[in-house]
């Protein structure tokens, strides 16, 4: 059976919200690794610190922010299938919520829908 094309769209709009946020970590830890390699420890970041996460909601044009710590945003996106939103902000077609908090919720996508690649398509457009 076939995922509607709206439904899909909204699923891998999370996706991409999930992957702005992650990169936050990311570029944390490599600023870590460089500040450890200049000698400058002190200037190591503690992942128990309160960061600004994007809405991971399905809504391109949602600009809201979830202020939680880095630790606790990892350990929520250890399941890959897992998004962090604002509460009220599920689409209850294609998610359900599994955990509630003042300031946020974690959904559960209700279909099986893989990550948008990390590759550009080949197109025909010469962009030079």
């Amino acid at each position: 059976m076939t995922m509607p094309i709206a439904e899909r769209r909204q699923i891998e709009n999370e996706m991409i919200f999930r992957r702005a946020n992650e990169k936050v970590g990311i570029d944390l830890a490599s600023l870590d690794a460089k500040h450890v390699a200049d000698g400058n420890d002190q200037l190591v970041s503690d992942n128990d610190f309160v960061l600004h996460f994007i809405c991971e909601c399905s809504d391109e044009k949602c600009d809201a922010r979830i202020s939680l710590k880095l630790s606790v945003y990892q350990k929520i996106h250890l399941s890959r299938d897992s998004f962090i939103i604002k509460p009220n902000h599920q689409v209850d077609a294609i998610e359900k919520v599994i955990l509630t908090e003042a300031n946020y919720s974690v959904v559960e996508k209700n279909n099986n829908t893989s990550e948008p690649g990390t590759e550009l398509n080949n197109t025909v457009v010469d962009n030079a």
